[in-house]
């Protein structure tokens, strides 16, 4: 890998999470979700060059496919202490390290191609990319956080990935408000 590849990418037992500069590769993923992968071939674009998001694409090494196993796009978050101070974490903070945010880094979007749907591939994302931030890491970031569609499945998926919702409050809305404590890693 080139310097630049590195400072772009993270790999791990044989999976590559690495930016996406070629969106034209795009053209053989797809999720199963339609209003997904418009995002992912047609506003993904915008939103790297408006500066709000990253998107990166998710390769098995091993098998040398020609199309992202899955993709990911990120953006940079903080997390009012308003926000989180009934959560344990925050309430066992010593007070002089209270502080009134927190970074964080947002999934806003992610995707598994439907080949590989069911074969545990977003739960395995999702835990290369908090690898990826306690140990490549270019910012701070405590936090991992997701607004969360609120159906059933995706909730689910969340909560098995051991993300917390922020409150309650938001239960009848269409997203939900869930995020991951990265210290928890380093303990």
């Amino acid at each position: 890998m080139h310097h630049q590849d590195q400072r772009n990418s993270f790999e791990k037992d044989g999976w590559l999470i690495t930016k996406l500069n070629n969106f034209k590769s795009l053209h053989e993923f797809s999720c199963g979700d339609h209003d997904l992968n418009e995002y992912f071939k047609e506003d993904a674009i915008t939103h790297r060059e408006l500066l709000l998001t990253e998107t990166y694409e998710i390769k098995d090494t091993k098998t040398f496919l020609s199309f992202p196993i899955g993709m990911v796009s990120l953006c940079n978050d903080a997390v009012r202490k308003e926000k989180i101070k009934n959560q344990k974490f925050y309430k066992n903070l010593p007070e002089k390290k209270r502080y009134p945010n927190y970074p964080a880094v947002k999934i806003t979007r992610l995707g598994v191609h439907s080949v590989f749907q069911g074969c545990q591939i977003g739960s395995h994302m999702i835990n290369l990319l908090k690898t990826m931030f306690i140990s490549e890491n270019r910012t701070g970031c405590r936090l991992i956080t997701v607004d969360a569609y609120n159906k059933k499945n995706v909730i689910k998926f969340y909560e098995k990935n051991q993300f917390q919702f922020f409150s309650d409050k938001d239960k009848n809305k269409k997203t939900r408000a869930m995020f991951f404590d990265l210290k928890r890693l380093t303990l």
